[in-house]
């Protein structure tokens, strides 16, 4: 398990929405990937984090807005990830991508 924890998954593979839409948590989000196309577990949380209403704003910013504003608890009360909920469903998901690049070699 360990190992597909740390494996380094092919992030090309977000931009697919035949990929993406068997993925949990970004399924149906594949406007999103495409666009942000994260290549990490910290920016793929942080679109985790931007699919909720609070952070929607910030799916046009830079990689630096967006990284900088993103954890920030909004003032409004709307629904957001904080970032330790948002990296480890990034981690699960992760997961899941390398199971899945697994069962199609």
């Amino acid at each position: 398990m360990q190992e597909l924890i740390d494996k380094e998954p092919v992030w090309d593979l977000l931009i697919h929405d035949d990929f993406t839409d068997l993925l949990f948590h970004v399924n149906g989000h594949g406007d999103i990937l495409r666009k942000l196309k994260p290549n990490s577990v910290e920016q793929l949380a942080a679109v985790l984090a931007i699919i909720r209403p609070a952070k929607r704003h910030l799916v046009d910013e830079s990689w630096n807005t967006i990284m900088q504003e993103v954890w920030e608890k909004p003032t409004d009360g709307a629904y957001f990830f904080k970032k330790s909920h948002a990296t480890a469903y990034a981690l699960a998901v992760r997961v899941q991508m390398n199971l899945l690049s697994e069962v199609k070699e």
